[in-house]
């Protein structure tokens, strides 16, 4: 059996080393909601023992705090200011991540007691050994240890500033938002051409990468749209090394307020730098449609310069289930190892619409022209001509969507629209195989717009 590894660790730069860490399994926080723009709430219980009157305590946090969102509750216990002392390597703060944990306090000639680290005061460390508390400072001959964890334990700490109405044990709760870790899912799907069957499958992608190790008694993944007072960005994905374990799937959509939430059976675990998928949504199977359109700005002018046409599937969503936002991947259930094309779901309630843009038809292009403009009786009259290309073997049914100028409006003799709004008209048009069609239409605006 490996022996357990001993850090070392100054408190000064001129004084002697009086702690050694190494860590063992990393504190598991009461609860965490992770929520998909790259936040987290954090919930986290310690048993301490207090002084009555002002004091310091040290309380490690998990990832990057922001600052303003910082709660602590206690009866008794007033919070009356914190520092924040973010990813220090010093001894510190690798033994704030130790406070209401278990270490052992070594003697010189070799001797050994257990006991609780219960406050780190600058280069001083109180540790609660039976029915005592002892001061072990930096010089001290006495050094601290317990064993390391191999992902190591580098959490951030807070240092605050409260007042106890009485001394002895409290427990005492902190809530606090982080910027971290991030989350999203993650879907993938195959499309039968032939019935028009869609099957969808989505996992939620927990990303710990650049972060200590995540470890919550009780988690939530959060979908929806929580508006966050600064830090609101979302963080990019970044795919880590996968764990080995394989987490229970999430449980089903829980409706809290107006987002939704999936509880983690097992609690939250994920290692520093792992990215840990666990299923979210049932497998569905939907009815799809694959369509091509042909969009664009009423007076844009392409001249001979052909565009392709977009490739659009669209479904409802009749999985009775939300769909959280995230990217997609659609396979050809026609073909082996054929990508249709990936793009993103936004956060979809059970019934309504998606639609996917899984890029450009190869074969069918077009042209958008502005082919004539005038003026009569205070009006302007702009004709545009759309003439569609299609090198395929199979009829095609195009969609073309204009968007006219603000203002405008469909001259009378325009070809009627099968779809759209009267500033945002459509047409289908049916392209035969290895031929063309021209559409043509006209539309009117004040002379001054």
């Amino acid at each position: 059996m490996q022996s357990p590894r001993i850090v070392t660790l100054a408190l000064a730069a001129a004084a002697p080393a009086a702690f050694a860490a190494n860590a063992g399994a990393p504190h598991a926080v009461d609860a965490m909601a992770l929520y998909s723009q790259g936040s987290a709430v954090v919930q986290d219980s310690r048993t301490m023992h207090l002084d009555a009157g002002e004091q310091n305590l040290s309380w490690p946090v998990v990832g990057a705090v922001q600052p303003g969102t910082f709660w602590l509750s206690g009866s008794g216990v007033n919070l009356v200011g914190f520092e924040l002392n973010m990813n220090r390597g010093d001894s510190g703060g690798l033994l704030a991540g130790r406070i209401g944990r278990s270490i052992t306090v070594n003697a010189p000639d070799g001797a050994s007691r257990q006991g609780t680290l219960v406050a780190v005061e600058d280069d001083t460390a109180y540790v609660r050994i039976d029915d005592r508390i002892e001061r072990i400072t930096a010089a001290s001959a006495a050094r601290i240890s317990w064993p390391a964890a191999n992902n190591g334990d580098n959490s951030s700490g807070i240092t605050l500033h409260v007042t106890a109405d009485h001394a002895g044990k409290q427990k005492l709760t902190a809530t606090y938002q982080t910027d971290a870790p991030s989350w999203q899912t993650s879907y993938t799907g195959r499309f039968d051409p032939q019935t028009g069957r869609l099957k969808l499958t989505g996992s939620a992608i927990i990303d710990n990468s650049g972060h200590g190790a995540l470890n919550a008694d009780k988690a939530w993944l959060v979908a929806g749209d929580t508006a966050r007072a600064e830090h609101g960005g979302p963080r990019p994905m970044m795919m880590a090394k996968m764990t080995a374990a394989a987490p229970a799937p999430a449980g089903p959509p829980e409706r809290v307020g107006d987002v939704y939430r999936y509880s983690l059976a097992n609690g939250l675990h994920v290692p520093a730098g792992a990215t840990r998928s666990v299923a979210l949504i049932e497998p569905m199977t939907v009815n799809a449609k694959r369509r091509y359109r042909f969009e664009n700005y009423a007076l844009s002018d392409t001249g001979n310069a052909r565009r392709h046409a977009e490739v659009n599937l669209s479904f409802d969503n009749s999985s009775g289930q939300p769909l959280p936002a995230g990217p997609v991947r659609i396979y050809d259930a026609a073909h082996a190892a054929q990508l249709m094309g990936g793009a993103r779901i936004d956060d979809t309630p059970a019934g309504a619409p998606v639609r996917l843009n899984l890029g450009g038809a190869f074969d069918i292009t077009g042209t958008h022209r502005v082919t004539k403009q005038s003026n009569d009786d205070g009006a302007h009259i702009t004709q545009v001509t759309v003439e569609l290309f299609n090198a395929g073997d199979s009829e095609k049914q195009v969609t073309v969507a204009e968007r006219l100028p603000q203002g405008a409006q469909l001259a009378d003799n325009a070809p009627k629209p099968n779809g759209g709004s009267a500033h945002a008209p459509q047409w289908r048009v049916s392209l035969p195989a290895n031929g063309h069609r021209t559409l043509s239409y006209r539309f009117t605006r004040p002379q001054s717009s």
